[in-house]
């Protein structure tokens, strides 16, 4: 691939990595963990809890951390806000994993412009540039 083609390709990789990054400083406000809905039973004889749905629903935001898990109950106004910012924690985690990939495409990209720019500018110059040449040439 030519040199102007791989300054196109870094050129779009390096844009592509500043709108993530900006948007993963948007989303900030995250919590890890899971949240879901939990229904109890009270054990009582003749509760319709034994036979239906159960009380509830209870929330609760799930957690790991250190290999141990803990969880805590929400209060029904904080389970909107909760599920935003357990939503935000995973999209910051996708976006982080695609930061990475697209670190690793800039650098591959990189080297290979650099070889192409340095193979060009030794046959401007009118260098070797195969391998058996080099290798003769430092011998």
């Amino acid at each position: 691939m030519n040199p102007a083609a791989l300054k196109r390709r870094i050129e779009l990789r390096l844009t592509g990595q500043r709108r993530l990054v900006e948007r993963l400083l948007e989303v900030r406000a995250q919590l890890p963990g899971s949240l879901f809905a939990r229904y109890g039973r009270c054990g009582k004889s003749g509760c319709s809890c034994a036979d239906g749905q159960g009380h509830g629903p209870y929330y609760v935001l799930s957690h790991r951390s250190g290999g141990r898990g803990s969880y805590a109950y929400l209060e029904r106004g904080q389970v909107r806000k909760t599920r935003e910012q357990v939503r935000r924690y995973r999209e910051f985690r996708t976006g982080l994993q695609r930061l990475q990939q697209l670190n690793e495409e800039l650098v591959e990209l990189l080297r290979r412009y650099q070889e192409e720019t340095a193979m060009r500018a030794g046959r401007a110059l009118g260098l070797s540039n195969t391998k058996q040449e080099k290798q003769s040439y430092n011998n």
